[in-house]
């Protein structure tokens, strides 16, 4: 069985991934970051609309705030009856997670005191999701296997950051699925092992957080097999090759409203889709 580290930030639906791990190989230790985490004091927030301004402008800072305070006050995408619904899922096809393993808080998942974290550990890979950090070379080396990214949107077409949002924005439900990929220098852009579709969603109904998530969910059987493959030596990776590559970040109240324009006029029936939540190749989209 792999040794494996999971490196999340630390929420309900990263606790369900390391307990699926946990089942699936020897995870020696879980690297919880909270790089993710500035919405959560008033410093954080600034301290990103300050990074935010410098790098797109006063306009496009100020309409992604505006979409950030309508999700958490209004929307609640990501709120707590989203959690409770794939928790839910996740004990009906599995069971109540109850893992409890040895781990690490971090806000710099390059720091010297995770590098030694995981060395100690000597894993053969690092599964990671639910991050915004880049994983430096001296990090990715250390497993045997590298780092592998579990990515809620299909690459390279969605690229980055909310790619269920953008890929509903951009009329392509058939784009809702999630990636395994192993990671390199650049985000988004290593070997692809795995990709699919989601299944039983509708984007009509279902919030983006909620739907990424449930991909994810719905990749766990082909995790499993990519697993066993990885351990065999048998897994190859799949080619992306001469498909449209885009990169997206943080969308804003007006790309919100363009959203529920899309939605309004989508006429999507998840039981037309084909084959949902087997693995994809380049072929398939």
């Amino acid at each position: 069985m792999l040794r494996c580290i999971f490196v999340g930030s630390p929420n309900r639906f990263t606790a369900l991934m390391a307990h699926w791990l946990s089942k699936h190989t020897d995870l020696c230790g879980t690297v919880w970051t909270s790089s993710a985490h500035w919405p959560g004091s008033l410093a954080g927030r600034l301290g990103f609309a300050s990074k935010r301004l410098k790098r797109y402008g006063l306009l496009k800072t100020a309409d992604e705030a505006l979409y950030y305070t309508l999700f958490k006050t209004v929307l609640r995408g990501a709120g707590e009856n989203v959690q409770n619904r794939l928790v839910e899922l996740y004990v009906r096809d599995y069971e109540r997670p109850t893992w409890a393993g040895d781990s690490t808080h971090t806000s710099d998942i390059n720091s010297p005191e995770v590098i030694d974290f995981v060395r100690q550990r000597s894993p053969d890979l690092i599964m990671s999701m639910c991050i915004n950090e880049f994983f430096k070379r001296k990090l990715r080396g250390t497993p045997r296997l590298g780092a592998f990214l579990w990515h809620e949107g299909l690459v390279p077409e969605y690229k980055g950051l909310y790619s269920p949002f953008w890929a509903i924005h951009n009329g392509q439900p058939n784009m809702l699925g999630y990636t395994v990929l192993r990671m390199n220098e650049r985000y988004d852009e290593g070997e692809v092992y795995l990709q699919g579709q989601v299944r039983d969603i509708d984007p009509r109904r279902d919030s983006p957080v909620f739907i990424g998530h449930k991909a994810i969910l719905d990749s766990l059987p082909a995790v499993a097999k990519l697993l066993g493959e990885l351990e065999s030596g048998t897994a190859e990776p799949i080619s992306v090759k001469n498909r449209e590559a885009a990169t997206y970040t943080y969308p804003g109240f007006s790309d919100w409203v363009r959203l529920r324009r899309q939605v309004r006029r989508m006429k999507y029936n998840p039981l037309r889709e084909p084959e949902l939540g087997s693995p994809l190749h380049a072929k398939d989209l």
